[in-house]
């Protein structure tokens, strides 16, 4: 699966180019992009001025930021969906639920030893037993603050399941 397709993906559980608040966040959101989180995009230039940024902007900020890091990854499949994960939780934690479904010390750092096991896992079953680990995931974030992110469990879980169903069935789709 090539970058391009994925990142349509991301782009649609992301929102689309849109500016958006979400629930919970001091600042907007474009394309996914939190402006609290990452001030210097120089997309916000655009946008403070009432204009579209262009897209390519927010490709490479996407590749840079959550692609780039996984390209040593063998399986497109897998390296497709740590990438889309890493734009939901974040790349450390997405590495860090990499590493607990591969059975090696989560640390949150893609090296060699990492990238071996996850280069050297079974396929498959990665990425059914990286979804079930992600879900427990944000299961258990909601049980421990339940006001503040019960209220996105259900988002989350089906993303988690949309993502997976995406990936393995992306050669089925017309």
């Amino acid at each position: 699966m090539d970058f391009g397709k994925i990142l349509n993906k991301v782009l649609d559980l992301e929102g689309g180019l849109k500016i958006h608040k979400n629930k919970g966040e001091k600042d907007i959101t474009y394309a996914g992009i939190y402006r609290k989180a990452h001030p210097n995009w120089k997309g916000w230039k655009y946008i403070d001025k009432g204009e579209k940024p262009p897209f390519e902007l927010v490709k490479s900020f996407y590749y840079q930021h959550f692609y780039k890091p996984f390209e040593k990854i063998k399986s497109d499949k897998i390296k497709a969906l740590l990438f889309e994960t890493a734009v939901n939780v974040g790349l450390r934690r997405a590495i860090k639920l990499a590493q607990i479904t591969v059975d090696t010390k989560d640390d949150g750092i893609l090296g060699p030893i990492t990238l071996s096991k996850i280069n050297n896992f079974d396929e498959e079953k990665f990425l059914k037993y990286f979804t079930l680990n992600r879900i427990h995931f944000y299961t258990s974030l909601a049980n421990k603050k339940p006001k503040r992110y019960g209220i996105f469990l259900r988002g989350w879980i089906n993303r988690a399941f949309d993502s997976l169903n995406f990936i393995l069935n992306e050669k089925r789709r017309v």
